[in-house]
């Protein structure tokens, strides 16, 4: 095993490298800079955690990376008395090791080995070192480390010029210098290798500019430099004849490059809301014990404030982070939207987190029974948070019955009696004095208030009238610095608010009463703009909504401290997201007043514009990316709801319109929001007959496409009346895209006939249809004529000019869609052994197309037809892994009678080694 730290944090292992980050590569990296000198632990709290929390921090860490390699209680990290040292090979030393034999190699004139062997050294350096370690010792010793390979590429560059390898000497000369222009001594290396490769008046003007270049900011030349240019103009350097390069070594490709990241199969975290965690030790041995019980659910009680939600967040990623019990989380909270949270909504963010968008369309029935099959099959930890303010009893019904290895945790103010005996209750109570120290240094630094640390009375008085309260200090700290109010007055008024209970919602709601009379217009407004992003919003979205431009900063401010703003850190360095307190939301939610309405006005807009920018982009698919931020789609629902709820009818039709190909390419063809059905009501309240036809054939489309025969025939109802009833508004174009559809529903009923005559009436209008929609139809005509099992010559001929209609238009996506029904045709047409290598060729020719696009329904026909042709091959083994991956895409999209031919065909490898012996 080799510890690498000359980069990224790795450890390597006979080829293969495990990539560490975050607190458990500085741990690894602090112990293989010392090595194989023992580290203090209290030297590993100092630097790596800055000395903030408590001590046996280090020792939990520890364990995680001795989990995380597999390693002994004391193996490769041992233990001695209060220090830790690193007992592993690590390519700092082996970087030190390849110097000194190249050293030794110089030293006996071994001139081209030890050139090489300076080479092998220097690329065992991937990037900077430990630069998340600011600690000034250690950066020390790492600059003197990077002082060493400075030194090394000089003296690999002076055997080159001795060697007389002026070539590989200029190159890595200008390599250097583009990282250090100034570095005189490598440019006096090149002015040599320039003289003897290319004569003196090359080398003399590279001096000549570099002159200037140091007159320009300054700067002198050394005395060396002055007798170098002397030498030069005077023709005084021995000519070296040149030689080729030396050769070098194959170098291994660092496996950091070569293996990808892999994360966490299952994981919709919220981002976090503090900077750095506070443990609650007593609690959190509680909830690991919790975890080892055979009981279904966790329940986290205490009253609000407390910081449940954060100890939940945070178990949960440490579980998941550190190879835990769990492979995945899924969360739901009820926060957002109180009392909102059904059974219904759990399933399908279950599914939505598991990449099963399949599933949103099932009954329930039968969703319940598919999501119990996921969570017996992986174990995942589903957190419900507030659990409290949910209502729906079938829930609770549901919860107890999750199944091993999966658990559920709950946070929730009160016992929720209706889990009964299913659940183990881990009590929360306020923050130990020693915890609140954590939490005080960490609020006053992000405040700008570190000078009351020393005042540590008055703020032990404040955590014992809060009862140890996170948000209550909080607020408390905030008043202090917005209102320019003592300690002792904070504190004072939280002991005396009107209830016996001053740690919970209640006298939360009465202090937040009076901070809002001290609230700035700016302020108010950016709250205002929060209460309609309920899952949080970026800078940009609050400064657009609200309305208070440049003073945006200011009243992000001001709302934090006064704790009625938190602000979430997103995990891959992506920008911050800001979600308001509920309490602070749901009063600006009761607010009545002009500025408010503008507000909600220009929030409207902005979702208008967002998904209008968004729109139909199947040869932009990347534009799609914008709906997947953090929470934006979640919000785009909101504000649909809202639109919906308040009549506004023409942003219904309009954030409808332009988020549809998002809904349909992601997946998500149904669940508790049918963005298509909205719009179809929202067209129908302002009578427009068109718009509504619209929406409702899109919505057909795919129904049909889903094979959803009882919605499919629901909204073919629907569809026919408004035809019915307004005639005159569905013109030649609304009418083609209406046989279209129809069309995909007789097919999926299997009525070739009746599908034909439909795409047949349209393809006999190729001017109506236009060139997008004329190819669509062509291309499903051909899958008809294929799938009718009789007609395959004449589906391959519409294939062949459908695909070169596709590429006179540049339909990119079309193209590709029809090579793999055309592989499929072929696959039935011709079974012999040549035509099936033949096309798995082909298949394999557009593997990265396929996965560039990242359409689900694409990936899964490819898998499939992959699996069938090594099927027929005999290639059993890789056809069964193929086959089962595309029945489980199959199942993802809800398109269960593909699914089960998948896995009728896989069942047949498994038996097929049987069968031939």
């Amino acid at each position: 095993m080799e510890i690498r730290i000359l980069g990224s944090v790795e450890v390597g292992d006979e080829g293969d490298s495990v990539i560490l980050r975050g607190k458990t590569a500085s741990l690894l990296g602090m112990l293989a800079l010392n090595s194989p000198r023992p580290v203090e632990k209290q030297r590993l709290h100092d630097v790596i955690w800055d000395g903030q929390g408590r001590l046996n921090v280090v020792e939990g860490k520890v364990r995680v990376v001795r989990a995380k390699l597999g390693l002994g209680a004391n193996e490769v990290i041992v233990t001695h008395g209060s220090a830790y040292q690193l007992q592993a090979d690590t390519d700092i030393q082996r970087f030190q090791d390849l110097i000194r034999l190249a050293e030794g190699r110089r030293a006996a004139g071994e001139l081209d080995s030890a050139a090489s062997t300076y080479a092998q050294a220097l690329d065992l350096w991937r990037g900077d070192p430990l630069p998340e370690l600011m600690d000034n010792q250690v950066r020390a010793e790492i600059e003197a480390w990077e002082h060493q390979r400075r030194a090394t590429q000089l003296s690999r560059l002076r055997i080159l010029m001795e060697l007389g390898s002026h070539s590989e000497a200029l190159g890595i000369a200008d390599q250097l210098r583009a990282r250090d222009p100034y570095w005189e001594e490598v440019l006096r290396i090149k002015v040599q290798a320039l003289y003897q490769a290319q004569g003196s008046h090359a080398a003399s003007v590279l001096m000549r500019q570099f002159s200037e270049e140091l007159a320009d900011q300054g700067l002198d030349p050394s005395p060396e430099w002055h007798a170098l240019a002397g030498r030069v103009l005077n023709h005084e350097l021995a000519v070296v004849p040149s030689v080729a390069a030396v050769p070098r070594q194959k170098q291994r490709v660092p496996a950091s490059e070569t293996v990808p990241d892999i994360g966490a199969p299952l994981d919709n975290l919220p981002p976090a809301t503090y900077a750095r965690f506070v443990m609650r030790p007593q609690v959190w041995e509680r909830l690991e014990e919790a975890v080892g019980q055979g009981l279904p659910v966790i329940s986290l009680i205490g009253i609000g404030g407390t910081g449940k939600s954060t100890v939940a967040r945070e178990f949960a990623l440490r579980h998941i982070e550190d190879a835990g019990r769990f492979q995945g989380v899924v969360w739901v909270s009820d926060r957002e939207q109180p009392g909102t949270t059904t059974l219904g909504s759990v399933l399908d963010t279950i599914a939505l987190t598991a990449d099963y968008s399949g599933l949103l369309g099932l009954e329930l029935a039968e969703k319940k029974h598919q999501v119990q099959r996921l969570l017996r099959r992986s174990a995942v930890l589903l957190v419900v948070d507030n659990h409290e303010t949910i209502e729906d009893p079938d829930l609770d019904e549901w919860l107890v019955t999750v199944p091993e290895p999966s658990k559920v945790l709950i946070t929730s103010i009160t016992h929720a009696r209706a889990l009964g005996p299913h659940t183990f209750q881990v009590e929360m109570s306020g923050m130990t004095p020693q915890e609140a120290d954590d939490f005080y240094t960490q609020c006053l630094n992000r405040m700008g208030m570190r000078d009351l640390l020393t005042q540590r009375k008055a703020l032990d008085t404040l955590r014992r009238v809060s009862e140890g309260n996170p948000r209550l200090i909080e607020w408390g700290l905030g008043q202090v610095k917005r209102r320019g109010r003592s300690l002792e007055e904070v504190t004072e008024e939280i002991g005396s608010a009107p209830t016996g209970d001053r740690s919970g919602d209640i006298v939360l709601r009465e202090l937040f009463r009076e901070s809002w009379t001290a609230l700035g217009q700016p302020a108010r407004q950016v709250l205002g703009a929060l209460a309609c992003f309920p899952y949080g919003a970026e800078r940009e979205a609050l400064r657009q909504v609200s309305g208070c431009g440049d003073g945006l900063g200011d009243a992000l401010a001001e709302l934090t401290d006064f704790c009625f703003v938190s602000r979430q850190v997103q995990d891959d360095g992506a920008q911050p997201q800001y979600i308001a307190y509920p309490l602070a939301a749901n009063r600006m939610s009761t607010v009545r007043t002009a500025y408010m309405a503008d507000i909600r006005k220009r929030w409207l807009n902005f979702f208008v514009a967002l998904t209008r920018d968004i729109g139909f982009c199947p040869d932009d698919i990347s534009r799609l990316k914008r709906l997947d931020a953090p929470g934006l789609r979640q919000n785009t629902e909101y504000a649909l709801m809202w639109a919906t709820d308040h009549q506004y009818w023409q942003e219904v039709i309009d954030i409808a319109k332009g988020a549809r190909y998002y809904y349909y390419v992601r997946g998500l063809w149904a669940g508790q929001l049918d963005i298509h059905l909205l719009r179809a009501d929202a067209a129908r309240m302002i009578e427009d007959a068109g718009e509504e036809f619209d929406a409702l054939v899109y919505h057909l489309n795919i129904a049909a496409k889903q094979e959803n025969q009882a919605q499919a025939q629901s909204v073919l109802t629907r569809v026919e009346e408004v035809l019915a009833r307004h005639p005159d508004s569905v013109d030649s174009r609304r009418l083609g895209e209406y046989r279209h559809a129809l069309a995909l529903h007789l097919l999926s009923q299997h009525r070739f006939v009746e599908a034909e005559r439909q795409w047949r009436a349209n393809l006999a209008d190729p001017d109506t249809l236009g060139p997008a929609n004329y190819s669509a139809n062509l291309r499903w005509l051909a899958i008809c004529l294929a799938r009718s099992g009789t007609r395959h010559d004449e589906a391959r001929t519409l294939f062949e000019e459908a695909r070169a209609h596709a590429r006179v238009h540049a339909y990119r996506r079309a193209e590709l869609l029809i090579d793999l029904q055309l592989a499929e045709l072929r696959l039935f047409m011709d079974r012999s052994h040549e035509a099936t290598l033949a096309i798995l060729g082909d298949l394999g020719e557009r593997t990265l197309q396929i996965a560039h696009i990242a359409d689900q329904r694409y990936q899964a026909d490819h898998t499939w037809l992959l699996g069938q042709a090594h099927h027929r091959l005999e290639n059993y083994a890789v056809a069964g892994q193929l086959l089962r991956q595309a029945g489980e895409l199959y199942r993802k999209l809800g398109l269960v009678e593909r699914a089960t031919l998948a896995r009728a065909l896989e069942v047949t490898c498994a038996n097929a080694p049987r069968r031939q012996t």
